[in-house]
């Protein structure tokens, strides 16, 4: 991404705040594993949208005294001997060239600094804003909240404010260059989900069939948007199972939900196929009721549609659909077979920020995903698309990837033969 974006999304920000605020972000730290092992850091994603930098232990604090805002970061000081082991912090060019935040200072001038703002009586702070979302009760304490405890222990007579629902007012609209980012990511998850099918037949583990997917991302020098779930069989009617190591069989299905990040923004797919490049009957029968609903769907995912109402429809969509092969007897017994909602909002998180229950807009990216989960016969299926909400309708930014089940046949007896 260009500074300007970052510069852009700041201004934005700066102008949802109160006068004589402060407002201060974290870009986190990997959490601590075991010994002296830590977990791969992930960049707290409103820091990133304001300043695009990836780094861990970086502090992003503007000042909004009267309508005019000073912007800082503090970095890492230069360390010569871990930078032996670990690579080169950040320099001071570096943050200014990505964030376009002219004031670098070190991270060990952080406290003193804000001491010194928060103690001014030229210019007098009221407010303190954090980005205070969290999403468990019984998660740890983020960064943020545990340092506004201290905040609100030194300085009482200050206000903490969250930010966190402005950023998802911002971040639920998506930006051209952000939708750039999304599609570029659904591209190189088609090319994974073409290896995969070209690569599939049984005797394999669903782990070594996913490792195609994963060389592809590799390739491309990107990253995974999220856990791959690779589930063949009665595997595929657990929605969230990730521990892809069952033998695929001759005649089963694999149900792949899988993407990949492209300078933070995600991709989320699901494609379900033969793992022997050919349906059954009872397969193909299964199957196109889930892509008939999709499809209805998608037509719906309009401009002041209610997300509710949409879920509502795929729930009615699918049980006539199982009524029709014979599934169920009536449209309560759904529930049985499909137990989760339609969609999410995509973009710098998989399943990003916002509620579900919400209004269509344009610039909203939300995922259509169908599935019916049927264990007694062992058929999981999932199909999923990301849209592009526009206003004069939308456009599904991932139709392109195969689904279609003569596509699908077509697709994988070429390969094989």
């Amino acid at each position: 991404m260009n500074k300007m974006f970052f510069i852009k999304n700041r201004a934005s920000i700066y102008s949802m705040l109160k006068n004589n605020s402060i407002i201060i972000l974290f870009s986190g730290k990997a959490p601590h594993k075991s010994n002296d092992a830590y977990y791969n850091f992930e960049v707290n994603k409103n820091f990133y949208y304001l300043t695009g930098i990836q780094k861990e232990n970086i502090t992003f604090m503007a000042i909004n005294f009267e309508g005019k805002v000073e912007e800082f970061l503090f970095v890492e000081k230069p360390d010569p001997i871990l930078a032996k082991w670990v690579g080169e912090s950040i320099s001071v060019d570096e943050a200014t060239e990505i964030s376009g935040i002219e004031m670098i200072l070190y991270q060990n001038d952080f406290k003193s600094k804000l001491v010194r703002c928060l103690s001014s009586s030229n210019k007098p702070i009221t407010y303190v804003y954090f980005d205070l979302s969290k999403y468990a009760w019984d998660d740890p304490d983020t960064m943020p909240i545990a340092f506004s405890r201290e905040i609100i222990n030194k300085y009482p007579q200050l206000d903490i404010a969250d930010i966190s629902k402005e950023f998802v007012k911002l971040r639920s609209i998506k930006s051209t260059e952000e939708v750039a980012r999304i599609i570029k990511a659904i591209n190189i998850t088609n090319e994974g989900i073409e290896n995969l099918m070209k690569n599939s037949k049984p005797g394999m583990r669903e782990c070594e069939l996913e490792a195609y997917f994963d060389f592809t991302l590799k390739s491309k020098g990107v990253q995974h948007a999220f856990q791959t779930i690779a589930a063949s069989g009665i595997n595929g009617t657990i929605l969230h199972y990730i521990d892809n190591k069952r033998v695929l069989k001759e005649h089963d299905l694999i149900l792949f939900d899988l993407g990949a990040s492209v300078d933070n923004y995600c991709s989320d797919i699901s494609r379900t196929f033969p793992v022997n490049g050919k349906f059954t009957n009872r397969q193909k029968e299964v199957y196109n009721v889930v892509l008939s609903c999709m499809k209805e769907v998608i037509n719906h995912m309009q401009p002041g549609a209610s997300m509710t109402a949409i879920n509502k429809l795929a729930r009615n969509l699918l049980a006539q659909g199982c009524i029709s092969i014979g599934l169920i007897k009536s449209l309560e017994e759904i529930d049985n077979y499909y137990y989760h909602s339609i969609g999410h909002s995509l973009g710098l998180d998989t399943h990003d920020i916002g509620d579900r229950d919400v209004i269509l807009q344009p610039g909203m990216v939300y995922t259509c995903e169908p599935g019916l989960y049927i264990q007694e016969e062992s058929i999981g299926i999932r199909i999923e698309d990301d849209i592009l909400i526009t206003e004069e309708g939308n456009i599904n930014l991932s139709n392109h990837i195969i689904k279609e089940v003569d596509a699908i046949e077509s697709f994988m007896s070429s390969i094989s033969n």
